[in-house]
């Protein structure tokens, strides 16, 4: 296991089993994902941050009888200064036309939706008004603040199913002043999530929620060059009540998942032009920044039809990075492998975090293996464990984090930090 207090490193890669004979003509499959189970298959560079988060709060009486937020953090890479120097790239930074932007911003994310047969959202002033105040307020502080300065009655009389989106992306990264591209580089990030380093695709699922109407956005730049983005998303009373509210909740439920749910973006998709990640009838992806862990046992394949394959398996107890769920004909398969699925009842799916997160024990917690099962052992109550990996234990239902190898400990008995 890893304490935090040996401050040890434990982002772990994922093995990768070439060839490895079963027997006769069966082989181990190998996987075609990255071992790095940071990146996922993006070549995207990691070293430097800023940070993103998005918030769902829904604290209506009607919906949930408390308020229910989802905090993601997003974390993009980059210097702040470009190589031609500090004077370039002030001046570059300056040009751009926040006023544009905004009006780009909202053009994109409808664009998003319309992709997901989803109506578009409708800008508001009073939500406007609030994004920018929102992004203003990050210019002094330094950085956006986990939505800790977030107030949905300050969104009235467009504070019903309020969500917010927010974000830091420097200069250098953005690369342009096109308002734009700006905003297809911003929204990618909120839906990709490419740089959260603790991912559920709650941004995502913010822009695509088929129960808001009304968006304000709010775009500012700090003298370093840093540029900071805020969607704030709700309803009035009129369109609040055109929904049936458990079928809010149930959408906000989804947020407890760390994969995204079925959707489209041209512009994330580009680069998945391998069959696997085509839909059709019968055949849908969702994306996925983890993997899975095979059970004590050889663990059959599948092809993108749902049929077995003969040709190759899984090792028992091995890992494997996964970039998506697949829903084949209703049941669903994760892909570890070019034409490659594993079935969800046979592996322990986890997703993965970008840099190790750190939790700290709010009892002796127990510590279960990756089957889901109690050890016999615990951790003491009040110490902190850095932990690379969170899955939901399939024998109680509680989402567990990943502590050691096979060693995870309960949401229940935890709080992170």
């Amino acid at each position: 296991m890893f304490s935090k207090t040996k401050k040890t490193a434990i982002l772990l890669a994922a093995s990768a089993l070439l060839a490895t004979s079963l027997g006769g003509n069966l082989a181990y499959a190998d996987t075609t994902a990255t071992t790095d189970p940071t990146v996922s298959n993006t070549t995207a560079n990691n070293d430097n941050s800023s940070v993103a988060t998005a918030t769902n709060d829904n604290n209506q009486e009607n919906v949930v009888k408390n308020s229910t937020t989802n905090d993601n953090q997003a974390t993009s890479s980059t210097d702040n200064s470009e190589t031609t120097g500090t004077a370039t790239t002030q001046a570059s930074y300056q040009k751009i036309d926040t006023a544009a932007v905004r009006v780009a911003m909202l053009a994109e994310l409808n664009r998003l939706r319309a992709q997901n047969n989803l109506q578009p959202l409708t800008s508001v002033n009073t939500l406007n008004a609030y994004a920018q105040s929102r992004t203003d307020s990050f210019l002094g502080s330094g950085g956006v603040d986990n939505h800790a300065g977030w107030n949905s009655a300050n969104m009235y009389p467009y504070n019903l199913t309020a969500e917010e989106n927010i974000a830091q992306m420097p200069y250098s990264m953005l690369g342009t002043t096109d308002p734009t591209v700006i905003a297809q580089k911003i929204t990618n990030e909120f839906y990709s999530e490419m740089y959260d380093p603790e991912p559920n695709y709650g941004h995502r699922k913010n822009m695509l929620n088929p129960y808001v109407n009304f968006v304000g956005i709010g775009v500012s730049i700090a003298d370093n060059g840093m540029v900071y983005f805020s969607q704030e998303m709700g309803n009035n009373q009129e369109t609040y009540s055109k929904y049936d509210a458990s079928d809010v909740y149930a959408y906000y439920l989804t947020n407890d998942n760390d994969y995204a749910n079925v959707s489209q973006y041209d512009i994330a998709d580009a680069k998945k032009t391998d069959a696997d990640y085509q839909n059709r009838d019968n055949y849908k992806t969702a994306d996925l920044r983890g993997g899975v862990t095979t059970k004590n046992q050889v663990t059959h394949l599948y092809d993108r039809y749902g049929a077995q394959r003969t040709d190759l398996a899984l090792a028992p107890n091995s890992e494997w990075i996964s970039d998506m769920i697949a829903i084949i004909d209703g049941n669903f398969y994760y892909h570890v492998c070019t034409n490659g699925f594993v079935a969800a009842n046979d592996a322990l799916p986890w997703a993965t975090f970008l840099a190790g997160s750190t939790v700290r024990t709010t009892a002796n917690a127990k510590i279960y293996d990756n089957a889901g099962n109690y050890t016999g052992n615990t951790v003491n109550n009040g110490t902190e464990w850095i932990v690379d990996r969170r899955a939901v234990n399939p024998l109680t239902n509680v989402k567990m984090y990943r502590i050691g190898t096979n060693a995870w400990i309960q949401q229940n008995q935890l709080q992170q930090l």
